[in-house]
């Protein structure tokens, strides 16, 4: 075990246990507020689902079946464009934001149903597309946020002989919806820009550290810091941001919340010249364009799959569901494929807010599919909060409150906090 002398600190404002996408952005985020921060990480940043997403900012695309839950994707795909700027300013790294737009399938059928007459087939959109044609989750709801800087949905319908001006390569006999509002980046690339940011403002950041254990003190209701194979850390505030891992760092503690992990997997192709333009969003399928003419196509979901392995039978079902879009993307060349763990929540909504229980614990966990997305509005929301100790702009409904409890005993591996225990972060 590395000594406390070599430590760069032994205290601090808040310690951010883990370095993806969503504590490395509230790392950078409080550090900008004045907070000393640490930010542990067990391995390298982008080393766990961070690393392996597509990196859609998908706030109008997907289907959130919680109106807070949108309003907060809304918020935070508000904050990307500004953001990317910051970033690559500050440290020259270019996170791939890219702004074209997605496409969205829609069959002839569904089509017909939502509009009073068929579409001419010359017409470039159909100018009456609206909310009301085409339902999105409700926007009348306001969460308890005042950070609502959302633009109106604008979205176009693209008949097949514009579409196939625009994207060639593009197989869709009823044309598809084009919703300008969408961007994506390179999520490895984001996660690693937030982390050099934040040390350049000066956030001690500890790779390769391992948490054992939570410290407390006397009373055992107060977290006052963790027990790391790089030795004791000591903070005011503790946030636990390590997806699935935050369960058993809890459970050390003898709490349970429980996070549901789905497995993904995906894709990359690369072709002789620019094969697509937007990101097709398709039902159970996704394929997104990325630099130096390599498309991403992804994602399989696999509930409660933690390997991260990828079955072949994963890339011919990814392969099969890009090519109803794509009928040449088969001659592109193979170039990789990888997995991911996605942390999720029995109701799909994120844990935002304190470990009621424990004094000084915080955690932001259980992003699901939209870590890259929510991100920057995590951080906001988790660095208003521990700055003010205050919860009150968060809506309930992110509550960890709402699924913890005490467990009646603890595992042998959660009892154990010498050397060789499993660590979590």
């Amino acid at each position: 075990m590395v000594h406390l002398s070599n430590l760069k600190t032994n205290h601090y404002d808040v310690i951010v246990v883990g370095a993806g996408v969503i504590g490395a952005a509230i790392a950078y985020e409080l550090v900008q507020q004045g907070v000393k921060v640490a930010l542990l990480e067990k391995n390298q940043p982008a080393s766990g689902a961070s690393g392996a997403a597509g990196g859609m900012l998908a706030a109008h695309s997907e289907h959130f079946a919680h109106p807070e839950l949108y309003q907060l994707a809304l918020y935070s795909q508000s904050l990307y464009s500004k953001l990317a700027t910051d970033l690559l300013e500050k440290t020259g790294i270019d996170i791939g934001l890219r702004t074209e737009g997605f496409l969205l399938p829609l069959t002839k059928q569904e089509l017909h149903l939502r509009h009073k007459e068929p579409l001419q087939a010359d017409q470039r959109y159909d100018k009456t597309f609206d909310e009301n044609l085409f339902p999105l989750p409700n926007k009348s709801h306001t969460s308890a946020s005042t950070h609502n800087d959302s633009k109106v949905d604008c979205k176009e319908w693209w008949s097949p002989s514009y579409l196939a001006q625009v994207e060639p390569h593009i197989y869709a006999p009823s044309g598809m919806i084009y919703n300008p509002d969408e961007p994506q980046l390179i999520p490895a690339l984001f996660n690693q820009a937030l982390v050099q940011a934040a040390i350049q403002h000066h956030v001690d950041f500890y790779p390769e550290t391992e948490v054992y254990r939570l410290l407390h003190s006397q009373g055992k209701n107060h977290i006052t810091g963790v027990i790391t194979n790089q030795g004791e850390i000591y903070a005011e505030q503790v946030v636990l941001t390590t997806g699935l891992s935050t369960q058993q760092l809890l459970a050390t503690e003898q709490y349970s919340l429980p996070l549901v992990p789905v497995k993904g997997e995906l894709i990359e192709v690369s072709t002789s010249s620019q094969y697509l333009g937007h990101t097709i969003y398709g039902e159970g399928i996704y394929i997104i364009p990325k630099s130096n003419h390599r498309i991403w196509i992804g994602a399989t979901s696999k509930p409660e799959r933690t390997d991260t392995t990828v079955d072949l039978s994963a890339i011919a079902q990814l392969l099969s569901g890009a090519e109803q879009f794509l009928p040449a993307i088969g001659s592109a060349t193979f170039e990789r494929c990888w997995s991911g763990i996605r942390p999720g929540t029995p109701d799909e909504l994120p844990y935002l807010g304190r470990i009621q229980p424990l004094a000084g614990l915080w955690t932001a966990s259980g992003h699901y599919r939209n870590g890259m997305l929510l991100a920057a509005g995590t951080a906001k929301w988790m660095a208003e909060a521990l700055i003010n100790n205050d919860t009150a702009h968060i809506p309930d409904c992110f509550s960890p409150e709402r699924a913890l409890q005490k467990s009646k005993s603890l595992s042998s591996k959660s009892r154990s906090t010498a050397k060789g225990v499993t660590t979590w972060n």
